[in-house]
């Protein structure tokens, strides 16, 4: 049940992280040229799937939570986005913030990497919670 919304979400949270990385934050990574690879078609794709099986995945996990009764993320697109944050919390944003710890990452490099797994997050849940009048 949550793989069209989540498909859906997936596609487009591949072009909002092209905006984000690729053209809001782009600029942060030459500051630190020693940190990252070659970009190219392969990273591209790769990143693009990630992004893809990421939103799926956000979504079916919601789903299975929303559907629970008596729960604080059901309630349509409200629900949804509280578990957008929380997943968001739980698990994106620490990866972002702590790999910047011990990578060399410009602080806004990681400012956008955070921003795009909370869109991502987001994308997912409020499509599925609409797709599926959860």
């Amino acid at each position: 049940m949550a793989l069209v919304p989540g498909a859906i979400a997936g596609v487009i949270s591949i072009f909002t992280s092209w905006l984000w990385m690729g053209v809001i934050f782009h600029r942060f990574q030459k500051r630190t040229p020693q940190t990252w690879r070659a970009e190219g078609n392969g990273s591209y794709a790769m990143s693009a799937a990630i992004h893809f099986a990421a939103c799926i995945a956000i979504a079916t996990v919601f789903l299975f939570v929303a559907r629970m009764p008596g729960n604080l993320f059901a309630g349509g697109i409200h629900g949804a986005l509280r578990f957008a944050a929380l997943i968001w919390m739980a698990v994106a944003a620490p990866f972002a913030i702590e790999a910047a710890i011990f990578i060399n990452l410009h602080p806004w490099v990681v400012v956008g990497q955070v921003l795009d797994w909370l869109t991502t997050s987001a994308l997912a849940c409020t499509i599925a919670a609409w797709w599926t009048r959860t």
